[in-house]
Parts: C-alpha cells; sequence; structure tokens
C-alpha cells in the first residue's frame, strides 16, 4: 500500500497530496459530519493529465477512486471507505478552478469541474448574463459536484436543474481513456446523449474534469418579497396566484415553517428575520422583468383576501440579500441544533398538505414528540424535511430510530406519487432505498450500464448502486 501512495503522490506532486492522518481529518465526512469514513491518501490534481495519469494507475493497480470537489454533500457520495483490504483514495478537484472561456453570443462559458458555483455566477455576471443554478452552498460547492449530483436551488421553477444548464462534459472514465464533448451547441443531435450519463452519476461512471455551461440572458429587474402566512394550504394558493399573475417571470418560490425561523434565531442570533418568527409560514418569493408597483399592487390584493398576514418587498440589493440570508442560514441552524433524522423529497405540489398532515403524527408515533424543520423549493414540490430528536431523549438513542422514521417518510411521499430523493443524491445513505422504491427494471438497467463502464468497480464503490 505505501509503494501505491509513494507512486500516486509522484504523479500530482508532494504538494498536492494529503497522507498525514491530521491534514485528511476534514474530507472525511458529509457535511453534517454523520457520515465518517477513511484513506490514506488526498490527491489534488492540476488539470485533466493528472486526473488521467491517476486514473490510469488505479486501475491498472486495482485501486478504488472517490471524486470530490467542495465537500458539500449530503448524502455521502463523497465519503472515502479505505480498509486493509482495500485501497480508496480521493481526488480532490478543486485546484482545477480556471474559466476556460466564455461566448458572450452563444452564451456559454466553459470551465473546469473545481469551479466554484459563486464564481462562475460572478463571470456569467461580469458579462452581463446569468448563470441561473443557486444554492445554499455556493460559496463553497463546485461545480463538477452540482453537476454530478444534479444539484437543484432555488431557480428551478423557471430555469431547471443542473442538467438544464449542462450542454458538454469531458470527462475520464474508469479505465483512464478521456471523453470528451465539449461543444457549447444548442442542437447536436448525433446518437445518444452520452454527457447525460455523468450528470447525477454521483463519480460513480468517471471523474468530469471540465463542463460547457448554458448561460441565460439577465433580466431587467428582479425584485424579492418576503410574506407571511398561516397555513401550508395558503402558501399553495399565492403560488398559484403568483404564477397566475407572472407567468414564467416567477424564478423562486421558497417556502419555510416558524420552527426553522425559531432556530435561526436562538442558534444564528446574528442574523435578521424582516418578518420576525410569529406567523406559522414565510415565503421568499421572486419575479424578474415587472416593476415594484406591479408586485406592491399584487400583494396588498393578497393582503385584503387574508391570504397573507404581512409582506415585505426589498427595496435594495442589501436587503435583497438579507432576506436570502434567511433561507440559506436554516441547514446551518438545523445543524447547531442537535441530531436529526434529514430528508430530501418531492410531492406534487397539491400533494403537500395531505403528507405533512399524515406524515408528522406518524415520525412521532415512531420516536416521539419534536420539533419538524420543514422547508424547501415550493415552487417544484420539493421539501427539505427533519425531524429534531426530542428534548427528552439522547440523540444517539433517537438516531437508532432513523430507519423506522425513514420509512414513513419514503412510503408517505411515494404513495402520494412523491419521490424519496429530490436534489441531494444517492449516495451511501440511499442506496438501499434507490432499489426499494424503483423500478426493478431501472435498478437492472444502472447496474448494466456501471458494469459495462467500469467493469472494475474502480469509481466510487458501495454509492448509488451496488453490481
Amino acid at each position: 500500500m505505501l509503494n501505491h501512495i509513494n507512486n500516486l503522490k509522484k504523479i500530482v506532486g508532494a504538494s498536492n497530496a494529503l497522507n498525514q492522518e491530521e491534514d485528511i481529518h476534514p474530507f472525511l465526512e458529509d457535511w453534517r459530519g454523520q457520515l465518517k469514513g477513511s484513506t490514506p491518501l488526498i490527491l489534488f490534481p492540476n488539470d485533466t493529465d493528472d486526473v488521467q495519469k491517476i486514473v490510469q494507475y488505479c486501475h491498472e493497480n486495482d485501486i478504488k477512486i472517490v471524486s470530490q470537489g467542495g465537500n458539500t454533500s449530503l448524502c455521502g457520495a463523497n465519503v472515502p471507505n479505505s480498509s486493509e483490504q482495500q485501497l480508496e483514495i480521493v481526488v480532490n478537484t478543486s485546484k482545477m478552478n480556471k474559466v476556460i472561456e466564455v461566448d458572450s453570443f452563444n452564451q456559454s462559458i466553459i470551465v473546469e469541474s473545481g469551479c466554484i458555483l459563486q464564481n462562475i455566477q460572478d463571470t456569467a455576471e461580469d458579462h452581463g448574463l446569468l448563470f441561473p443554478l443557486s444554492l445554499s452552498a455556493e460559496g463553497t460547492c463546485q461545480i463538477g459536484g452540482n453537476v454530478s449530483t444534479n444539484a437543484g436551488g432555488v431557480n428551478v421553477l423557471k430555469y431547471g436543474m443542473a442538467r438544464e444548464q449542462v450542454m458538454g462534459i469531458e470527462a475520464v472514465l474508469p479505465d483512464g481513456s478521456i471523453y470528451s464533448d465539449l461543444k457549447s451547441l444548442r442542437k447536436n443531435n448525433t446518437g445518444y446523449d452520452l454527457k447525460q450519463l455523468f450528470i447525477g452519476a454521483e463519480g460513480t461512471l468517471g471523474i468530469i474534469t471540465k463542463v460547457s455551461l448554458r448561460l441565460s440572458s439577465s433580466p431587467n429587474t428582479e425584485i424579492t418579497s418576503m410574506v407571511s402566512l398561516q397555513k401550508v394550504d395558503d402558501a399553495i394558493t399565492l403560488l398559484k396566484e403568483t404564477k397566475k399573475r407572472f407567468g414564467d417571470n416567477v424564478t423562486a418560490f421558497e417556502f419555510i415553517s416558524q420552527t426553522c425561523l425559531v432556530a435561526i434565531n436562538n442558534f444564528l442570533s446574528h442574523i435578521k428575520l424582516p418578518l420576525g418568527f410569529q406567523d406559522s409560514w414565510q415565503v421568499i418569493f421572486e419575479i424578474i422583468n415587472y416593476d415594484e408597483d406591479a408586485l406592491s399592487e399584487f400583494l396588498e390584493i393578497q393582503l385584503q383576501k387574508g391570504l397573507i398576514t404581512n409582506a415585505l418587498i426589498a427595496k435594495n440589493e442589501k436587503e435583497r440579500n438579507d432576506f436570502w440570508l434567511v433561507r440559506h442560514s436554516i441547514s446551518e441552524a438545523e445543524k447547531l441544533s442537535g441530531r436529526g433524522v434529514h430528508h430530501d423529497i418531492s410531492l406534487p405540489i397539491r400533494s403537500i398538505p395531505k403528507f405533512l398532515e399524515a406524515t408528522i403524527p406518524a415520525m412521532d408515533k415512531v420516536a416521539g414528540e419534536s420539533l419538524v424543520y420543514t422547508f424547501g423549493h415550493l415552487g417544484d414540490g420539493n421539501l427539505h424535511f427533519t425531524k429534531k430528536q426530542p428534548e427528552d431523549m439522547d440523540g444517539n438513542d433517537f438516531i437508532k430510530f432513523s430507519k423506522e422514521i425513514n420509512a414513513v417518510v419514503y412510503q408517505n411521499a411515494e404513495s402520494l406519487g412523491g419521490s424519496f430523493s429530490a436534489e441531494h443524491g444517492i449516495g451511501s445513505k440511499l442506496k438501499d432505498d434507490l432499489v426499494k422504491y424503483s423500478d426493478p427494471i431501472k435498478v437492472d438497467l444502472m447496474r448494466k450500464i456501471k458494469k459495462t463502464m467500469d467493469p472494475k468497480n474502480i469509481m466510487n464503490p458501495d454509492k448509488l448502486i451496488d453490481i
């Protein structure tokens, strides 16, 4: 094993490798710190050539590889599991962070996979364009990971998932060969759309090294509102009314339960809550290409109807950022508030109240009454749904109920035509559930693709799908 480690370090140079336990530790767990692993080696390649040499060596010597970017995974796809029986290393692409080309005429950008999402957004803005993918972790997550997990975020309502932003991909395959199709074309009908294999594959079919991305036109105006409501049904009605009035100019529609707001107040007291935390629900939504008067008139009507109880319109960029900071701080407040069983599910929007009404009492029956944090992308039916540990229960004892709680949530979501996994991926955390809730033919096809492309099971083994 030591010989392999030394040989791999030579490929990238000693300054681009970590093999001391104290240095490696930050790369061994998911963002929440719930899934932990091990590896003797982290490599930081500088370019595709480095990645190819690493993969070729690992393929020849039956060494497993976990590809890693910003290390913001929530389902364990980034966690290595090396052992005395099987060497498993991490290839972290964070040094591959160059913007290769921006084409303002074609509205496209080509970047290396280690580019931080926010930097891509800023580069697009510098060219008078928009890269619409936006996540709470955008200051640290990297585009390779975003594409590998088909990330969603707050703008899916108008612009779609990461998949819709990808025009081309370069990836190093499990045998060390390079698949390269970075053409920034909107029409390229030449057989199987092979780039799709790597989007959402979570590093199990290869290491993404470059991505060609679609950019959008910047809106003429962008207006953000925060409103409070009493019922989730009212939030759904507000969504319908907002889309009816503003159509496809509604870019984001996020909802937040009172429990989330209280957690922010308790654990992140420096975060301003513009509407306090007295009402049961709050919604943040954005519209583009309308003036403030149109939105103000719309909100006044909703207040008169009693659909909303209070409303604010951001007057400037600072206020807009303050609104969004509330939404983007929820995960951090959750993390600080104690142990929880987390879920990332999708539902038909009309079924969300029925799901909540049935699922919260069912979870309480399994593990006792406790707070439930509900928030997410109401505009596309994606709920982030967390049951916290009861106040009188030890955290480790509570986590023992995880499988039973998950079963309640996933079965209820699936029975209503939803999905147990919306935007966070599968990783190691949900691998068994993928098999349980998916069409057997789909699972069989996924295994066949994995076996064909990676017969040695080099790439991110024990994640997403077993072969």
